[in-house]
């Protein structure tokens, strides 16, 4: 049975709405177990309940919009199809860049944090060699087909999210003593331009669910897998987020600024320390160890699709839009994933790659409910056809997340200012670089053949 308008039939189409979850909160929940408590460092407990509450806000918006357009084009590209279908290739360039610099920047910095724990478990090993084979394992896995990588993902996201969960309830049910009053200390220990700058560390909570919506050209049935699978990780999300801040926020002293919460490297893994549980100590060392895995294979999956989608459109060599025969993956693309995030894993400055990370998905923020504006123009609400799922309250939540997102790169001007420079100048030399390469190639679009739709609304005379 022949498709015609399926550009790479080669992808197989065996995901379930588990999968999908498993991939967004899979690449997102290592988060919640380190890298948000910086908000506490800038802002206090009040900045960090802020920062939460906007990214949280910001990704909800942005879930909905991903799930409307993921559904409705059901290709592996996510916020790179988007933009290229309905804002234009210099767009589509600079996002399918963003995607993938964010998601490998990532890979990298779960890499080593696996290799600093395995450190510190068994202190005779090496940083170096196990960050390579964590890279490469996962590699291997991405390589030899999806629903192995996402079952594996849902496994470990699902032990790490109930560790979370256990944790959480054995201290308000008195397994161990809480202590409220630390929500109140150091609650705005610089003030009202503490809360604004802790807005920069916000998206860690979240950072990556947008990545779910980009398996949706290997699911059964996209139309339902991709609009589940993402609002489940959405609120799996929103609940770990806030459970994290308040059992933390009530052990880990947040007021001292040369120790506790604000600078801690694992919190949710000293706050179990601090808890005095050992069964809940192991619990959370495994939890931190396996969200760090399961971030670094979402990772894979989602970077060699925004790389697999930018190959076949002719952005980067095609050589990289070949399809495995026999495992049905983007093998090429997702062996490329490897020599690049080593290199940032040992470039010698992983916090300013993570902070391009968060630039590179701060970009797309922007660019995927842009998109979902012209989508909308393009191919009105009662083209049911072409829209199985419509998200609420638009356009308004998408003018709204644009706002948030811009908000929110604004703030990396206290501490990054440079790499804020650095990546904004980098994407806009790759849009006007990849407008002008594809401008004098650019013909009209043939919807019918490329997607199966009818021409855009404004390609009709008006009735």
């Amino acid at each position: 049975m022949t498709d015609e308008v399926t550009e790479s039939p080669g992808l197989v189409k065996t995901l379930r709405p588990y999968h999908v979850w498993a991939l967004g909160v899979g690449i997102v929940l290592v988060g919640e177990f380190m890298g948000w408590n910086f908000t506490v460092a800038k802002g206090g407990v009040l900045g960090a309940l802020l920062a939460m509450l906007v990214a949280g806000t910001m990704y909800v918006i942005i879930s909905l919009c991903a799930s409307e357009l993921g559904s409705a084009t059901k290709l592996a590209g996510g916020p790179y199809d988007w933009a290229r279908l309905f804002v234009g290739p210099g767009a589509a360039a600079s996002v399918g860049l963003a995607v993938y610099m964010e998601f490998i920047a990532l890979e990298a910095a779960d890499a080593i944090v696996v290799a600093f724990i395995a450190q510190e478990l068994f202190p005779q090993l090496q940083v170096f060699p196990v960050t390579l084979l964590v890279i490469a394992t996962l590699t291997f896995i991405n390589y030899r087909g999806v629903v192995a990588a996402l079952t594996l993902n849902f496994f470990m996201t699902s032990i790490a999210f109930l560790a979370i969960i256990l944790f959480f309830f054995s201290g308000t049910f008195g397994v161990f003593e809480l202590h409220p009053e630390n929500l109140f200390q150091g609650a705005m220990p610089n003030g009202m331009i503490g809360l604004f700058a802790a807005l920069q560390f916000g998206p860690w909570f979240f950072l990556g669910i947008e990545g779910a919506a980009m398996c949706a050209e290997e699911c059964k049935r996209p139309s339902r897998a991709v609009p589940l699978g993402q609002q489940a990780g959405m609120i799996t999300l929103l609940v770990g987020a806030a459970m994290t801040l308040f059992i933390c926020a009530s052990l880990l002293p947040s007021d001292i600024p040369a120790e506790g919460l604000g600078v801690s490297v694992y919190p949710l893994f000293e706050a179990a320390q601090v808890s005095g549980v050992p069964f809940l100590v192991g619990l959370l060392a495994l939890g931190t160890l396996l969200t760090c895995l399961s971030s670094a294979n979402g990772c894979v999956c989602d970077s060699s699709r925004s790389w697999f989608a930018l190959s076949r459109d002719h952005f980067v060599s095609n050589w990289f839009s070949s399809v495995h025969p026999g495992y049905q993956t983007p093998y090429k693309a997702v062996i490329f994933t490897m020599p690049i995030a080593i290199a940032f894993a040992f470039s010698g400055y992983l916090d300013q790659v993570i902070t391009f990370s968060i630039v590179s998905g701060l970009l797309c923020y922007v660019l995927i409910p842009f998109s979902l504006l012209r989508f909308r123009k393009m191919f009105p609400s009662h083209i049911n056809k072409i829209r199985p799922f419509v998200s609420p309250l638009q356009p308004w939540i998408s003018y709204f997340a644009i706002i948030i997102a811009i908000t929110i790169m604004s703030t990396l001007f206290w501490g990054y200012r440079y790499n804020l420079i650095f990546a904004l100048v980098f994407y806009l030399i790759a849009y006007f670089y990849f407008h002008n390469k594809h401008k004098k190639h650019q013909k009209e679009f043939n919807w019918k053949r490329e997607m199966g739709w009818p021409n855009p609304s404004h390609h009709n005379t008006e009735e």
